[in-house]
């Protein structure tokens, strides 16, 4: 379903033009270079920019770089619930796993094969992000308290990504759709546990835990940019 949602999307786009290495008749010129941000991915704290190059034989290269910025007050949507009040981290709330505590930096290659509108090929990532002194709450055992720790965890990873790519009159339009595993090692230092009085207040354990993880990813988004154009050599 969400594949054919897709394409259905992309085929709305069926008057634009194919922007790869394609000569343009009139103005005698020919698309080198496109420049992209991916608004969808604003939503999740981070601004990432696209510059691809086009090669020879319907091929170009793409190069990322994201900055991943925090948000103050997110309103507690990204709790934890852990045994006994244990910090998890797994689940879709998991304060570690929420995308939006951290400060941080992303770099992505793409190495793309052209058929008319259309492309494919591999994907390779790295993410570095982290907090420090990052509070939050856990719930469990039938007991609340406050954690203070620090996190840092690094993401990398290897897929294979699909798409259609036009523009309109120099506005690109790039959809894309994404699949592969990515591994992601995290390392947590616990500093400051608030307890309930009756639980002995304040501790401060200053331990160290680390984390290992394998999961596959599957991402669907939209890249808007401009091209860059050169004169056609005779």
């Amino acid at each position: 379903m969400i594949i054919a949602l897709f394409f259905s999307i992309n085929v709305s786009f069926g008057n634009q033009n194919e922007i790869y290495l394609v000569p343009d008749s009139i103005r005698g010129t020919v698309t080198s270079a496109v420049l992209k941000i991916n608004p969808i991915q604003l939503l999740f704290n981070e601004i990432p920019v696209s510059f691809e190059f086009f090669l020879p034989q319907e091929r170009s290269v793409q190069f990322q770089v994201g900055y991943i910025f925090p948000t103050k007050n997110n309103s507690g949507l990204f709790e934890s619930n852990g045994m006994n009040g244990d910090a998890s981290n797994k689940g879709l709330f998991s304060y570690r796993n929420s995308p939006f505590n951290n400060h941080g930096i992303s770099v992505k290659f793409e190495f793309r094969k052209y058929r008319k509108y259309f492309y494919h090929g591999p994907q390779f990532m790295f993410k570095h992000c982290y907090y420090k002194n990052a509070v939050f709450a856990v719930y469990g055992g039938g007991i609340t308290l406050n954690q203070t720790e620090d996190k840092s965890s690094t993401i990398v990873g290897f897929g294979y990504a699909i798409g259609r790519q036009s523009d309109d009159k120099n506005i690109v339009f790039d959809w894309y759709a994404a699949f592969g595993l990515r591994m992601r090692v995290m390392s947590v230092k616990i500093l400051e546990i608030e307890n309930p009085a009756y639980l002995k207040g304040t501790s401060y354990p200053n331990t160290t835990d680390d984390f290992t993880s394998v999961y596959p990813f599957l991402n669907l988004g939209l890249r808007i940019g401009f091209r860059f154009q050169k004169p056609i050599s005779v």
